[in-house]
């Protein structure tokens, strides 16, 4: 399930604190919403329906389909999680346990 920006923030800033826009703390919780599988609104619009000129009497329709919004999941590889700094930390500390 995607995290929220309140769940992301409890991660990446879990004494608190104010959170500036385009900050390196920003940009973590940002990075770690996308990673978990949320999309912002603009990836979900639909692309913009273009006139499909009509070349025989069969494809001239009232109405026309516009193509569904289907989302892909990309995957995130190590390198990609492990430049949140929150995750980061969280990996060190296993494995300085497990030592």
């Amino acid at each position: 399930m995607p995290l929220t920006f309140g769940e992301a923030y409890k991660i990446v800033c879990p004494n608190g604190g104010e959170v500036v826009p385009y900050s390196k703390e920003h940009n973590d919780i940002m990075e770690l919403m996308r990673q978990s599988g949320y999309l912002y609104f603009q990836d979900r619009l639909v692309k913009e329906n273009v006139p499909v000129q009509a070349t025989r009497v069969d494809q001239v329709r009232q109405f026309t389909a516009r193509e569904a919004f289907a989302p892909v999941k990309a995957s995130v590889s190590k390198r990609e999680w492990l430049s949140v700094k929150a995750n980061k930390d969280a990996f060190m500390a296993h494995l300085q346990k497990n030592k």
